[in-house]
C-alpha cells in the first residue's frame, strides 16, 4: 500500500512513542548492568557506518562509545543488527525484522538513542503531495524520497526490487525513528540522514542494487526548492 509522507511521519511518530513505552513497560535494555564499555561507531549497525557517518552519530549522542540491543526478536533471532538479516527480513513484520538499535554506552534510561529499520515498501511518498502541508520538513534529494521532521522522524526510500516468499516490492523504506530531548547538536537534521544514508547504501550493497539506489557517499545539502 502506498504510505505517503504524513503516515511516514505519523509512523516514525508512533514508532519513537512507541520506543519509549517498550522500554518503560518490558525493561528494554541493552544490558547496563554489564559492565561493557561499549563500542566505538564505527562498530554499530553491523559495522555499516563509514567516518561521515560515525562522526555525525558522536555528534547526536555527545558520546564516542555507544552499545546496541540485546536479546532477541520475534524470529527468534538476534536483536543486534545484521545486514544480511536486514536484507533477508524486508518484507516481514516489524519485530521478526533487523533493527538497528543504538544506546550510549552510560545509558541507564534503557530508552534508545536511534532505532534504524528497513522494510519493502509498493511505492513512495511524493514531495509535491504534501509539502504545503507539512513545512517544518526539511528535504534531501537522496534515493527517490528523503526528508526529516522535528527530532523524531528521519525517512528515505531508495529504489531496489526485493522478492520474498512471493511477495515483491521495488522499494526500500529506510527510517530513523528518534525521541525527543534525546538527540544532541547543532546539525540534527543533516546528521540523522548522514547515518541513514550510510546504512542503507551497506544495506543496498548487500541487496545488490547500488546501481539503482541514487544513494551517493556523501549526503547533499537540504534541497530547499
Amino acid at each position: 500500500m502506498f504510505d505517503n509522507s504524513s503516515a511516514a511521519t505519523a509512523r516514525r511518530w508512533a514508532l519513537s512513542a512507541a520506543l519509549i513505552l517498550l522500554c518503560l513497560t518490558a525493561g528494554c535494555t541493552s544490558d547496563p548492568d554489564s559492565g561493557q564499555s561499549g563500542v566505538s561507531a564505527e562498530q554499530v549497525c553491523d559495522g555499516s557506518l563509514d567516518k561521515e557517518a560515525a562522526a555525525a552519530l558522536r555528534r547526536l549522542s555527545g558520546s564516542d562509545r555507544f552499545k546496541e540491543l540485546t536479546g532477541t526478536n520475534d524470529a527468534g533471532e538476534p536483536n543486534k543488527f545484521s545486514l544480511s538479516r536486514a536484507a533477508q527480513h524486508l518484507h516481514d513484520a516489524t519485530a521478526e525484522r533487523s533493527r538497528c538499535t543504538v544506546y550510549k554506552a552510560t545509558d541507564k534510561s534503557g530508552i534508545p538513542l536511534i532505532q534504524i529499520d528497513f522494510k519493502a515498501a509498493d511505492s513512495y511518498p511524493r514531495r509535491q503531495d504534501t509539502q504545503g502541508q507539512e513545512p517544518h520538513k526539511v528535504y534531501y534529494d537522496l534515493g527517490v524520497y528523503a526528508s526529516t521532521a522535528g527530532e523524531y522522524s528521519t525517512t528515505l526510500y531508495f529504489r531496489c526490487r526485493t522478492t520474498s516468499r512471493g511477495k515483491s516490492a521495488d522499494y526500500v523504506d529506510a527510517g530513523i525513528s528518534s525521541v525527543s530531548g534525546k538527540l544532541k547538536g547543532n546539525s540534527k537534521s543533516a546528521d540523522r540522514m548522514t547515518v541513514l544514508n550510510a546504512v542503507s547504501r551497506r544495506l543496498a550493497a548487500e541487496l545488490n542494487c547500488s546501481a539503482s539506489a541514487g544513494l551517493p557517499a556523501r549526503i547533499p545539502a537540504p534541497d530547499t526548492r
